[in-house]
């Protein structure tokens, strides 16, 4: 997901927020935001506060989980939830680029090692290399 989209997914989260909500937000997120942004809870102070979070890079294009924590702190669900949504679409599409790069990779990798091995090796050598991609896979999962 690039920037552009995430700030696409806050705009809309501003239509499902109350004013009774942004105060909330801007009372909560006191200390991580300027006092004159934590001070306007209007629709361009909430974009400010957002625009904000990106500055002190507490939410960018790749991790949200902040302000999810933030929205479900709040006690707002619904914003919690579809950003929930597109962090889970985020993490699946990153999971998927990953298997195609390693899928690239593996297989030119191991015709050139089974031509130098014999059957034996090979076969442990399959196996190293299952080891290694379910290692590869979940370092892939934690980052995401």
């Amino acid at each position: 997901m690039d920037s552009v989209r995430l700030r696409a997914i806050i705009l809309n989260l501003q239509d499902r927020l109350s004013n009774d909500d942004r105060k909330r937000l801007h009372f909560y997120l006191g200390n991580d935001v300027p006092r004159r942004i934590r001070d306007d809870p209007t629709l361009g102070g909430t974009l400010n506060l957002m625009d904000s979070l990106f500055d002190q890079d507490k939410i960018n294009e790749h991790d949200f989980s902040y302000l999810i924590e933030v929205f479900d702190q709040i006690r707002c669900f619904d914003a919690a939830k579809l950003l929930k949504e597109h962090l889970n679409q985020n993490r699946e599409n990153m999971l998927n680029q990953s298997v195609q790069s390693l899928s690239l990779i593996m297989p030119p990798l191991y015709e050139t090692h089974a031509r130098d091995q014999d059957e034996e090796n090979r076969l442990g050598w399959l196996s190293t290399t299952i080891v290694f991609l379910n290692k590869a896979f979940l370092i892939i999962m934690k980052r995401s």
